[in-house]
């Protein structure tokens, strides 16, 4: 290949991303809209408030007097008139600027000068003189006026002649016409400015919380496999419950939840193969990880599998809350400090008064949390006997992204399913969680969308959550097996 082909090539490549980022900004910048656009409102009306009170306050009235003349030359026709009429508006300034005309209405309103400004202009083509005065005070301005048209042609006659001035027009005492529009016109500027600073708010959100919010969106940043996207669904109020989460062996009405939740549970038995002992863990808090993590032990019981949840969060323990398992249960700190017996802090999980297959390890009582613990021999040798007694081991741990707890456990796992908010973590927290697990070697199942668009098109609910994060683009990172190389492009 020649090298001005190559040069074409590269550069019809930097054309392509550039297009691809310019679009990716303005979906986002859509999307910050559709969650801004309140606050765009309140900024316009913010700013549309702060204007008009800036400038009642400072403004001043400004009354202007007006009327309306028709000059007549004595002795003189009507192109004399017209010819007289000009001249008394060009030399109008003049007469002013002189102080003769000044003078002579001081001395008539008995005051020490002219209170207020007066113009004077001819209409072109006829013999009309309009003559205005403006000031703060509207009967004073009007007075004036009447003092200008009294006066006028006295002082004028020495230029033009002896002139006669008819008024055609006179407006009467003024009102301050001006107020409304001035008013308006700082409301219009108050919408201009906070428009600029609302879409420039969306603008800053929309390059800042660079968040995640599809499967196929994700694949653009990591190469991880898609376990599949679960939606999000409201949370139940039980009157005589205290448990609020998500849970599908109570819930059966979760159609499209659990059928989500099968699909996963599926994909994630084929890429584990013979591996017992699975890590659900996310980027950052609030992410809904507990919650999948007890689902998906859930739905490996209901096919009938012996299986036993771990929760390692021993810093926020909320697998017992899902179960609505008593919070002083002794769990797993004590079992790691030697403080219990392993039987007796599992906790079978019943339906109907029948076992479920499910069984629970509680995380820690405050007293007994120790982190350091999970990195230990002890906690090996504890995963390696639940190996023996169930078919699944499934350990729920805080975020890898800004703790260091999970990556602690990663030597005794066969497998991660990393959780995914959507439109929540910021991708660089992703990004940097996923990379940080691969960086250990541990084989990454795949990512799991929680609260996304499922293939039915359809969102569920299940209440907000905070933001986190500033995001931007990563590449390829490997996660050190074989096994998950294989299924890569598997979404």
């Amino acid at each position: 290949m020649s090298e001005a082909t190559m040069n074409e090539s590269v550069s019809n490549n930097e054309q392509e991303l550039e297009t691809i980022d310019i679009r990716a900004f303005v979906m986002d910048f859509l999307h910050s809209f559709k969650r801004m656009w309140w606050i765009v409102l309140l900024v316009i009306a913010v700013a549309m408030l702060f204007m008009y009170f800036r400038v009642r306050r400072s403004y001043s009235p400004s009354y202007v007097a007006e009327a309306t003349v028709s000059v007549e030359l004595v002795n003189g026709g009507s192109y004399a008139n017209r010819n007289t009429a000009e001249q008394m508006g060009i030399i109008f300034p003049y007469i002013l600027n002189s102080g003769v005309l000044s003078d002579i209405i001081a001395e008539d309103l008995n005051t020490s000068g002219v209170p207020g400004a007066i113009r004077a202009s001819c209409i072109k083509g006829t013999n009309l003189l309009t003559i205005t005065v403006s000031g703060w005070d509207p009967e004073l301005s009007y007075k004036v006026l009447q003092s200008v048209l009294k006066n006028y042609p006295e002082v004028a006659q020495y230029v033009v002649g002896q002139t006669k001035l008819t008024v055609i027009d006179d407006r009467g005492i003024p009102k301050d016409t001006g107020r409304t529009q001035v008013f308006r016109g700082s409301l219009r500027k108050g919408a201009i400015i906070g428009a600029v600073i609302g879409f420039a708010l969306v603008a800053l959100r929309s390059l800042v919380f660079r968040t995640i919010r599809s499967e196929e969106e994700l694949r653009d940043y990591v190469n991880v496999p898609a376990l599949g996207t679960l939606p999000l669904c409201k949370k139940k109020e039980r009157r005589n419950s205290t448990r609020g989460d998500i849970n599908i062996l109570f819930d059966s009405n979760r159609d499209e939840y659990i059928e989500a939740m099968r699909l996963i549970r599926t994909r994630i038995e084929r890429d584990l193969g013979v591996g017992k002992v699975l890590m659900i863990t996310s980027s950052v808090a609030g992410e809904g990880k507990s919650t999948v993590a007890a689902n998906l032990a859930a739905s490996m019981s209901l096919k009938g599998m012996k299986v036993v949840l771990v929760d390692c969060d021993l810093r926020n323990p909320s697998v017992g809350r899902v179960f609505n398992v008593p919070g002083s249960f002794p769990g797993l700190g004590a079992v790691l400090k030697g403080e219990a017996e392993l039987s007796d802090t599992l906790v079978e999980v019943h339906k109907n008064g029948e076992p479920t297959g499910l069984t629970l390890l509680p995380g820690a009582e405050k007293a007994t949390r120790k982190i350091e613990s999970l990195g230990s021999d002890s906690m090996g040798r504890l995963l390696e006997e639940l190996r023996q007694h169930y078919d699944m081991v499934v350990i729920d741990t805080p975020p890898s992204a800004v703790l260091v707890d999970a990556m602690m456990l990663v030597r005794h796992v066969d497998g991660v399913a990393y959780v995914v908010m959507n439109d929540y973590a910021r991708r660089r927290y992703i990004v940097n969680g996923i990379e940080e697990l691969a960086a250990t070697g541990v084989p990454i199942t795949g990512f799991i969308i929680n609260g996304g668009k499922t293939s039915t098109g359809r969102y569920g609910y299940y209440g907000r959550y905070g933001r986190y994060g500033y995001g931007s683009r990563y590449g390829y990172y490997g996660y050190g097996s074989e096994k998950q190389s294989k299924h890569s492009d598997r979404g």
